[in-house]
């Protein structure tokens, strides 16, 4: 007997208001099991375990925050997708554009590509942390900045490992799950329901993008996070194939985690900010060329592509 998906029929802004409540339901639900958990396992109070987030200094308030992340990627993002799949489709797998295995050759140049865009990135990276906002704006600025050196620290406590099992997990928090997560509520399901919304695939993969952006709160890496929303955006339109995204979106993570590894351990001694940027302005304009040039490779590997997402 097939099964009957209950909001199949509602209208894609129906859906959209569906999948933030059972965004936000489902996120504080994480959070306090999250919270739970950190304070059974490290023998913390709620309040130690608040500012083991705001300032992660030790081993247990670091412990603490893996822990915490890996409940918060799930019950964020791969928990409301599957919810919202289920209720959306009768067969949620394929409405996630998960049940087909992608080429090869889309999988390899689509890793190739998060490398040879690294140079255009950094200098919009640059641009992005160069910009100012007006004198009446001051307060927002300072907010921003704060953000920034939040993220910024929160990032090195977190990646900060000596061995390579700390990595191995690090790889897992950082890269797979939010590979996997990520991908599946931005490109599987807001990009779709953009679509839908605006009968125009150039508008979703850009308003998609935006707020994939916009949700990481780093507001001066903005612009370089736009842009690879967008590439893997246009990744998913070409080839209909959630996977290439996700493993596209796994290569640029897991590089910046085994990069920061290799640094800080004093193996390279190229900084994670730094690799693979540059001021020579031909090789600015060659890497977007040449990424340019890589994505219509998988467009024409996967036909005309597949716009019926």
């Amino acid at each position: 007997m097939r099964r009957t998906a209950l909001l199949e029929n509602v209208s894609p802004f129906g859906k959209l208001l569906f999948l933030l409540g059972t965004i936000i339901l489902m996120g504080i639900v994480s959070a306090i099991i999250g919270f739970g958990a950190g304070a059974l396992l490290f023998d913390a109070s709620m309040s130690d375990l608040s500012g083991f987030i705001q300032s992660p200094k030790g081993a247990k308030a670091v412990g603490f925050l893996k822990i915490y992340q890996i409940i918060n990627q799930v019950g964020i993002f791969i928990l409301p997708a599957m919810f919202f799949s289920y209720f959306v489709s009768t067969n949620s797998v394929t409405y996630l554009s998960l049940e087909r295995m992608p080429k090869l050759i889309s999988i390899l140049v689509a890793a190739i590509i998060i490398y040879a865009i690294l140079p255009f990135n950094g200098y919009m990276d640059e641009l992005n942390r160069n910009m100012s906002l007006p004198d009446f704006m001051h307060s927002i600025e300072q907010w921003m900045l704060t953000k920034e050196k939040q993220a910024k620290m929160l990032t090195e406590a977190f990646l900060t490992t000596s061995t390579l099992t700390g990595l191995f997990v690090n790889l897992i928090i950082v890269a797979v799950l939010p590979a996997i997560g990520e991908e599946m509520i931005f490109r599987g399901i807001l990009l779709k329901l953009f679509n839908q919304m605006f009968k125009n695939i150039h508008i979703a993969v850009l308003v998609s993008s935006i707020i994939f952006s916009t949700i990481h709160l780093q507001f001066y890496g903005f612009l370089p996070r736009l842009i690879l929303g967008m590439m893997l955006g246009y990744m998913f339109v070409f080839t209909g194939n959630l996977w290439v995204p996700i493993g596209a979106h796994f290569v640029n993570n897991a590089s910046s985690a085994v990069i920061f590894y290799l640094h800080s351990n004093d193996y390279i001694n190229i900084p994670m900010d730094d690799f693979g940027t540059t001021t020579n302005v031909a090789y600015v304009i060659g890497s977007l060329l040449i990424s340019l040039w890589l994505m219509t490779i998988i467009y024409q590997r996967e036909g005309t592509g597949r716009t019926s997402i």
